[in-house]
């Protein structure tokens, strides 16, 4: 139920149900509550559970779940063809991630995934914001720093980065 509201809101403010989303990455899974809310509130697409090496093993929950997932090491390339995402989420995992690798290879990871005209959200410290607004807009991402529901002084944030089409 608490993924449900949590998507439900998500589904509003950013207007989920416009967008096509085939192809969406949790990169960050945990027991699989991001993926079974998206398929509770009908929206159809296919989710990629990945559960970091760096964290507890939850994949045969999620297998359990009937969904699908891997584990991986977000200091290597994931293995995947370009531009197959149309959504990523990372919830805490860079900040995590950043004392074991470059948090920028990790970022050109992502551009590398997702396709043009995707999103990427990333909810994670207020500490580690800074450094990653500036990799994104490197990038030439568009980027939006947003509160979570806890509000103004919570020690999180959400970046909301938009990798446009480019026109020739």
């Amino acid at each position: 139920m608490y993924w449900n509201d949590i998507i439900a809101s998500y589904v509003r403010a950013w207007h989920w149900n416009k967008m096509r989303l085939r192809n969406v990455m949790d990169m960050r899974a945990g027991f699989g509550g991001f993926a079974a809310a998206l398929i509770d509130l009908k929206l159809n697409s296919w989710v990629m559970n990945v559960v970091p090496v760096s964290g507890p093993n939850t994949l045969p929950v999620i297998y359990d779940r009937g969904l699908i997932g891997v584990m991986h090491d977000w200091c290597e390339p994931f293995d995947t063809y370009p531009r197959t995402y149309d959504l990523l989420r990372a919830a805490n995992l860079l900040s995590v991630e950043k004392k074991r690798c470059n948090v920028s290879s990790i970022m050109l990871e992502v551009d590398r995934i997702l396709r043009p005209g995707g999103v990427v959200y990333i909810r994670d410290s207020l500490s580690i914001m800074d450094e990653l607004q500036e990799i994104a807009k490197a990038m030439g991402w568009r980027v939006s720093l947003r509160e979570t529901f806890e509000g103004p002084h919570a020690s999180e944030r959400i970046l909301v980065c938009d990798k446009h089409l480019l026109h020739a």
